[in-house]
């Protein structure tokens, strides 16, 4: 409310009344009725001066009245000639007013001169000393016809000294009195004192009975109306209003057509509202007597415009208010970010309704509005955080349902599985819409652990979505399928046979390639676990099969099954099935095998007859040196020694597991002994113990000394030897511990891996608490990460870490680190880089912890972290340009999920001047894409054609970037390029991974623009 026409109006209406104290009849002094008589003896004279007196001629009625004084010592007169000079209103009459009224209190123009004086203060506005005044004078001392003015005046003076509730006793005191020309006056102040006191019903009562009078029936109207509209009683205003602004003054006319426009906005009349707005700022513009808007002129005008959807004008009038943080700032704030919403400007709606969520004027705007600025958040900079500040904050909103089911759809349309994932479990209860996602989802996220070997992280997800779907579908069927091959890959065989007889009772996954695996699957569950003639069975099953893919390993493990069983004939014939039609002399396995189940079945012609095709192998093929020791064994067998010292010499001479170099030099040895060339034999035997004491095959050459020097006769000489060697006392156990650890690390060290497997739990089933334990476990996580088993290398790796061995965590902690990353098990790869960084000895090292502390960080969504390791590589001399380049954009993509977007936008403009690296080619797009959220499509379609001609051979960003291209021109209505402009990407994209998004987006956007073409069409028909 704001205080338009002074109260004054009412006193200067007043004062337009001719003064009471010239009006009254000559015959009466006072309220007793007594006729004036010829006090002073001289009826002439004082009679003739009170007519004049009677009659305002003031100056010359003081002139007799102070002759007949002075001539006859009358008080009266002279105090009358005094009050002449009051009314005259006389420079300096005041000592003599007080001097008279001093000396004679009690003459009977004292109460006239003090009345007079007091009107003189009145009416300079000295509303005090008149106050004063008007309170030392009794109302039985003036005349009956003075009372209104002086009853009027007094109360007056109460309401300009601010003492409001006596002014309003005073006034309403004169409705006990007759009417007269100050009872309307009267009733306009009482009007204008509960106006002010914000008492409007009764306000208005006063003004109604004020208004009949023509000196204020205008203003009583206004403050009417005014009253009115504050009581929100908008049909009257809307009724009465228009027909008063012609009569009103100037100064209320403005805020007349205020209070009109609003009211007609508020009963929904927004033509009307408009109308009195436009000729309101019509008027006020070619006013020279309006005033600067203030807060309150801006904030209607936002809002009218607001409502009639002139939404960029009402973005403009809000924009004014420089303070928007009390009630009408909030209110403010949150239509401009509808506002900005209207008119395309995502980022700016964003800033907006995070404003208004600040304010707790109103709590269901400032829900409201944190709503609005968590689900903008999430679209413009990825950050779901803020949706979950929203749900902290208002637990009670009833949203979370739909806020997590909007973040997963999201996500899934990003192909962020595991995003999708995470926000379906934040809901209770899922609907069914909802469970076909999650169970999709999750299916999809195994898919991607898959696809990087990360089985057991997989199997908690086809877990799901076999739950959530119908056992009897497809989608099912392949989740258990899947889940079944997570647990064999994972090493759990129970399970993974458990689930794929299931499938298989079923007759699950008819027609697809998966159904003809099953039983080939299960054959290797039962071979896994040792179970021969299971496995026999279900490998037969798998090869009567109509589609067999895996032809040749299931023949060779069927045939590894006969053998295991003693069935060495059946299993010759068996590998011979495989040689016959897939012999490949560096594949020895099959050749080797058949060789060993003829020796086995006593031909061991042929024995040697196939293993002989390893003469013509590679060293380095698999099974080398198993099949050239054990020809040789066959070669001394048949007496063919000569052979036989050719197969072990170029053991010894090709093969890098000293284990076969040990036993080939026993076996020269042996050979060099029964011909008698003993001297020979010793040094064969020599260089095992000497060279190889840890071999495992030491003792036996020992043993083979000792021998020969007693069938030389020589017993001195051995003992001698082992002196010399030092080997003349019995063996410790932690000598045998460090033979059979050294017999498995020759294993590893030759790179044979599984059979290392073996070798080195066979040592850690002996010697668990061996000194070699950690050292062991490390070679078997090497062993696992080289047959492509990162699961359970992380598992092996980080036993060494909790061990921590000094000489080998550092090492295993990198391993870990590197390994669990490629899982994408982030957060495990970033408290492990975090550990590396802290025990590493070697600077590479260190260095190598930072940078996989910025990416897995990223990766984990753990941002704080991130923008500090990237500060990190950022001042590192050692990073160089596509390193630092890096670091930028985990800086900036960390800013932006955390809604610093400013930050984030300075370094992606920067980035995007790199537009051929993956960076720089994505930073370019997301600057393409801040201007479609900022609604400035011009800029988008120049930015989008600039970056096409930089020749950059990102083309997923450059898809994308055509994809917003399109979008913008949806926003402008142009939908034949829109449409041109998605299918010249269909035509002429070639996805570049697996998991590109650009086909199913564009197909998305063609599929709605039809149905917005459809609507237009009909629309214009």
């Amino acid at each position: 409310m704001t205080k338009l026409f002074s109260a004054a109006a009412a006193i200067g209406a007043a004062l337009l009344l001719s003064d009471m104290s010239h009006a009254q009849p000559v015959a009466y002094h006072d309220d007793a009725g007594v006729v004036v008589q010829d006090r002073t003896g001289q009826n002439g004279r004082f009679r003739r001066a009170m007519v004049l007196y009677e009659r305002g001629i003031y100056d010359r009625a003081r002139e007799i009245f102070s002759e007949v004084a002075s001539g006859e010592g009358s008080i009266e007169a002279e105090g009358y000639a005094i009050l002449c000079s009051v009314k005259m209103k006389v420079p300096g009459y005041e000592p003599y007013a007080e001097a008279f009224i001093g000396k004679y209190p009690y003459a009977s123009p004292v109460s006239q001169i003090k009345f007079a004086h007091a009107l003189n203060l009145f009416d300079i506005q000295d509303y005090a000393g008149a106050s004063v005044e008007f309170e030392s004078l009794s109302r039985y001392s003036l005349w009956r016809q003075q009372m209104p003015e002086f009853l009027f005046k007094k109360a007056y003076c109460d309401f300009e000294t601010g003492n409001y509730e006596r002014a309003a006793l005073r006034f309403n005191e004169m409705e006990k009195h007759p009417e007269s020309d100050y009872t309307a006056p009267a009733r306009y102040m009482l009007g204008y004192i509960r106006y002010e006191q914000k008492n409007f019903a009764e306000a208005a009562e006063w003004f109604s009975s004020s208004v009949s009078d023509i000196r204020f029936s205008s203003m009583s109207k206004y403050y009417m109306v005014e009253c009115r509209f504050m009581l929100k009683d908008y049909a009257y205003v809307t009724a009465e209003g228009p027909g008063m602004l012609d009569s009103v003054p100037v100064d209320c006319r403005y805020k007349l057509m205020r209070m009109i426009s609003e009211s007609f906005l508020v009963l929904g009349d927004t033509k009307e509202a408009r109308y009195y707005y436009d000729r309101n700022e019509s008027s006020a513009g070619s006013s020279t007597a309006s005033s600067p808007k203030t807060r309150t002129d801006y904030f209607y005008a936002g809002s009218l415009l607001y409502a009639v959807e002139d939404y960029q004008g009402a973005i403009d009038n809000f924009s004014m208010m420089t303070d928007r943080t009390d009630s009408i700032g909030q209110a403010a704030n949150y239509k401009m970010g509808y506002s900005y919403i209207r008119t395309r400007n995502k980022v700016a709606a964003l800033d907006a309704f995070k404003a208004a969520a600040s304010v707790a004027s109103d709590p269901v705007i400032a829900e409201d509005a944190f709503y609005n600025y968590a689900k903008l958040s999430f679209d413009l900079n990825s950050d779901a955080s803020v949706f979950r500040s929203y749900l902290e904050r208002y637990p009670q909103s009833g949203k979370k349902e739909m806020i997590y089911s909007y973040i997963a759809v999201a996500a899934l349309q990003n192909h962020d599985y595991a995003g999708a994932i995470e926000a379906y479990d934040n809901i209770d209860v899922l609907d069914e819409g909802m469970k076909d996602n999650y169970m999709k989802a999750n299916y999809l996220r195994a898919s991607e652990l898959i696809g990087k070997g990360s089985y057991r992280s997989a199997v908690p997800c086809l877990k799901a979505a076999a739950y959530y779907s119908d056992r009897r579908g497809m989608f099912n069927q392949m989740s258990r399928y899947w889940l079944a091959e997570s647990y064999y890959r994972d090493d759990n065989f129970s399970m993974a046979l458990s689930m794929f007889t299931e499938l298989y009772n079923i007759s699950a996954l008819y027609g697809h390639e998966e159904s003809y695996l099953i039983p080939y699957n299960i054959a290797y569950c039962h071979f896994k676990t040792e179970n021969y003639s299971s496995a026999e069975k279900w490998f037969s099953e798998y090869l009567s099969g109509d589609r067999v893919t895996w032809k040749k390993d299931a023949q060779l493990r069927y045939a590894d099954c006969l053998f295991m069983q003693r069935q060495y004939g059946e299993a010759a014939d068996a590998y011979g099935i495989v040689l016959k039609s897939y012999f490949d002399v560096n594949d020895i396995y099959p050749y080797y095998q058949a060789a060993m189940a003829s020796g086995l079945a006593g031909k061991e012609s042929r024995k040697i007859e196939l293993l002989k095709n390893v003469e013509n192998a590679d060293a380095g093929a698999y099974f080398y040196p198993e099949a050239m020791f054990e020809l040789g064994r066959s070669y001394v067998r048949s007496g063919d020694v000569e052979k036989a010292s050719g197969c072990y010499d170029r053991l010894i001479r090709e093969v890098k597991d000293s284990t076969f170099v040990a036993r080939s030099l026993i076996e020269l040895g042996m050979i060099a002994r029964n011909k008698g060339e003993y001297e020979l034999s010793l040094s064969r035997y020599k260089t095992v113990v000497e060279k190889m004491p840890l071999s495992g095959y030491a003792d036996d050459a020992l043993l083979a000394i000792e021998s020969i020097y007693q069938s030389m006769n020589e017993p001195r000489k051995y003992l001698d030897y082992i002196d010399s060697i030092g080997k003349s006392s019995l063996k410790t156990e932690d000598e045998k511990e460090m033979m059979i650890f050294n017999a498995a690390e020759q294993i590893y060290l030759s790179e044979n891996y599984q059979k290392a497997l073996v070798s080195l739990q066979s040592y850690l089933d002996s010697y668990p608490q061996g000194a070699k334990v950690p050292q062991a476990w490390f070679y078997m996580a090497e062993c696992y990460k080289s047959l492509g088993k990162s699961d359970q290398a992380c598992d092996f790796y980080m036993k060494v870490m909790e061990a921590g061995d000094g000489s080998y965590s550092e090492l295993a902690c990198l391993n870990f680190a590197n390994l669990a990353y490629g899982l994408q098990r982030y957060e495990d790869a970033w408290r492990a880089y975090v550990s590396l960084g802290e025990m590493a000895s070697l600077e590479n090292n260190r260095y190598e912890a930072m940078l996989g502390m910025m990416r897995s960080s990223f990766r984990a969504r753990l941002y704080d972290e991130s923008l500090s390791s990237a500060d990190r590589v950022l001042a590192d001399s050692r990073s160089d340009a596509d390193i630092r380049r890096e670091a930028e954009y985990v800086k900036a993509k960390s800013f932006l999920a955390t809604s610093r977007r400013e930050e984030a936008y300075a370094i992606f403009s920067r980035l995007a001047s790199w537009p051929a690296t993956p960076e720089g080619a994505e930073a370019a797009y997301l600057m393409i894409l801040d201007s479609y959220d900022r609604g400035d499509f011009d800029e988008v379609e120049t930015k989008v054609y600039s970056f096409s001609d930089s020749s950059t051979g990102q083309t997923y960003w450059l898809a994308k970037a055509f994809i917003v291209l399109g979008d913008s021109f949806v926003e402008r209505g142009e939908y034949e390029q829109a449409e041109a402009t998605f299918r010249s990407i269909i035509d002429g994209y070639q996805a570049s991974a697996a998991g590109d998004d650009v086909h199913d987006n564009v197909t998305m956007r063609l599929d709605k623009l039809k149905e917005i073409m459809q609507q237009a069409a009909a629309q214009n028909e």
